[in-house]
C-alpha cells in the first residue's frame, strides 16, 4: 500500500520556502532531486510496488522407501559376519582405529581384508549385475533409455526426473544383485554371536 503526502500549511510553506531557497541553492544534489520532484515524478514510498514473477521449474524426486520386513533373520547375519572374521578379520579391521596409522599402512591391510571378504562372496554368494534390458548389456558412462513403467526397486534415477519418461540418461553403476546364496547350514544356532572367540596361548 502506498503512503500519501500530506499538504503543507500556508504558514509553514512561507517561511519554509526561505529555508529551501538557501538549500537548494547551496546543494546540487538537492536541486537536481527538487527538478525530478517539480517534473512529477513519484517518490520512493508513493509507486505502486512492482510485482515480479518468475517461472520455476519443478524438480521431481522419486523416493523408494526402504523394505520392511516382517521378521529379522538374525541368525543369517550373524552367520556371515563370522565368516568375514575368520576369512578376512573382518571386524577386528572395523573395530580397531585407523587414525594413528599411515595411508601405506592401511592399504597393505586392506589388500588382506579385501582378498578375505572377495573369498566369502565367493564362496557363498553368487552377485551378478541387475539383469534388465536397460543395463544388461551396457557399459559404464554409456547413454541408455529407461521405459516409463522402469522398476524403481531396479533403477534409480538421479538428477532431473520430469515428465512420465522414457528417460535417457548415462549409466552410473549397473547395480548388483543376488541370484544364489549358499551359507552352510547351521543346526546350532546358540553359538553364532559369537564372531570370534577370545584367543589365549598358554
Amino acid at each position: 500500500m502506498t503512503q500519501k503526502i500530506q499538504p503543507v500549511s500556508f504558514i509553514s510553506r512561507f517561511f519554509g520556502a526561505f529555508g529551501q531557497f538557501f538549500k537548494y541553492m547551496g546543494s546540487g544534489d538537492y536541486a537536481a532531486r527538487c527538478q525530478h520532484v517539480g517534473q512529477g515524478e513519484l517518490l520512493a514510498f508513493e509507486a505502486e510496488p512492482k510485482v515480479i514473477t518468475k517461472e520455476v521449474e519443478i524438480i521431481r524426486e522419486v523416493e523408494v522407501a526402504s523394505p520392511t520386513l516382517d521378521t529379522v533373520n538374525e541368525d543369517g547375519a550373524h552367520q556371515l559376519l563370522q565368516l568375514l572374521q575368520q576369512e578376512a578379520r573382518f571386524i577386528d579391521f572395523l573395530q580397531e582405529s585407523i587414525d594413528e596409522y599411515s595411508d601405506a599402512d592401511v592399504g597393505a591391510a586392506s589388500r588382506q581384508i579385501h582378498a578375505g571378504c572377495a573369498k566369502v562372496l565367493k564362496q557363498h554368494f553368487t552377485i551378478d549385475v541387475v539383469s534388465l534390458d536397460v543395463v544388461n548389456s551396457a557399459a559404464e558412462n554409456s547413454r541408455v533409455e529407461v521405459p516409463a513403467d522402469y522398476d524403481a526397486k531396479q533403477i534409480k534415477l538421479e538428477g532431473r526426473v520430469e515428465g512420465k519418461g522414457p528417460y535417457n540418461g548415462t549409466l552410473i553403476h549397473p547395480g548388483w544383485k543376488i541370484t544364489e546364496t549358499r551359507l552352510p547350514r547351521v543346526s546350532d544356532t546358540d553359538n553364532l554371536t559369537i564372531l570370534a572367540p577370545a584367543e589365549i596361548e598358554v
